[in-house]
């Protein structure tokens, strides 16, 4: 049966919406055994990755997808997220983007995912984020799309931060930090490494996100709930977060988690957040994210947000950016 988000009207967005929301935990790997995962790499190293085989084990992981947001919709959620790298890409485009295959075998499986999953959508009228690789004009992307309760994809963003651990190597980065008002809310994205950078959180405050979805692929342990808590009280703009093998999680806009997986892998995180409501802060009896945003001074902030260095447009790691940092302001 088909559901409207929570709340939700058909015309404007009323003042007060009820958002119930289900970040998934899907199996590390996504899936079932320690062999398959062993025979997807020598697919994946393989003359050109097989192409035909490697998108039949992009089926297989979209199997696994939708068995799990089925559970998601069961549970009532309005929306569901699905990790960074759904259909496990990244190591496939890492080892053969210089082929011409690449870039089909990329947009093959990226239609695949938005055939199977807005099907889905269709069926539950639930929205679904997931992170993808996408390719447009030669070049990859590390990216997320959002699908709404027609199976239309509404929305999609670029990874803007890539560690320079390799990703960087095989994604271009994005270049903009996008806003989009859906019939759930106005939503922002981020994926992964993006939230360690809290200008780009803010960014997505600033331009007027109700929430912000972040597929990830990994969890730091402690460090990873410290940012995502962070992040949402800093800006009261709540957070989900959805990540590979467990540790899932729904950060609201006071920063309390209102919903986490733990360790489970194949698991779900679901809690129902009032986007709407009034953020509190502390004893003061005021709504801290518009407060906060009123007593904001960018003026003493240029130095951080405009002017700092950019040696990584050069390409430069090591100690000597280490270096230049600590001289910049001398």
């Amino acid at each position: 049966m088909k559901r409207r988000a929570s709340g939700a009207a058909a015309g404007p967005r009323s003042a007060r919406r009820r958002l119930t929301i289900a970040a998934c935990a899907p199996a590390a790997h996504g899936f079932a055994s320690e062999s398959e995962c062993a025979l997807v790499e020598r697919v994946i190293k393989g003359k050109e990755g097989d192409p035909e085989r490697v998108l039949r084990h992009v089926d297989i992981l979209l199997d696994h997808h939708m068995a799990i947001l089925k559970r998601a919709a069961g549970a009532g959620a309005d929306v569901a997220v699905l990790p960074e790298d759904a259909t496990r890409l990244g190591e496939y485009i890492r080892e053969w983007k210089s082929t011409r295959s690449c870039g089909e075998v990329t947009q093959r499986a990226f239609e695949r995912f938005v055939r199977r999953i807005g099907c889905l959508c269709r069926r539950t009228g639930m929205f679904v984020v997931g992170g993808v690789a996408t390719e447009r004009e030669g070049r990859f992307y590390n990216s997320a799309v959002m699908l709404d309760e027609r199976g239309v994809a509404v929305a999609s963003y670029d990874k803007t931060h890539l560690p320079r651990a390799g990703e960087h190597k095989t994604y271009s980065a994005g270049d903009s930090l996008p806003v989009f008002d859906t019939c759930i809310g106005k939503v922002g994205f981020l994926i992964c490494w993006d939230i360690l950078f809290p200008e780009a959180f803010g960014e997505l405050a600033l331009k007027g996100a109700e929430i912000v979805f972040q597929p990830t692929f990994g969890h730091w342990e402690e460090w990873s709930d410290a940012m995502a808590r962070v992040r949402a009280m800093d800006w009261s703009v709540p957070l989900a977060v959805s990540m590979w093998g467990g540790c899932a999680c729904i950060i609201d806009q006071d920063g309390a988690i209102a919903a986490r997986t733990g360790h489970s892998p194949d698991s779900l995180a679901v809690a129902t957040l009032d986007l709407g409501a009034p953020r509190k802060f502390q004893y003061f009896k005021i709504d801290a994210r518009f407060e906060k945003m009123a007593e904001r001074r960018p003026d003493l902030y240029r130095t951080h947000v405009l002017d700092g260095p950019r040696v990584r447009d050069r390409g430069e790691t090591g100690p000597g950016v280490l270096k230049e940092y600590h001289a910049f302001g001398k």
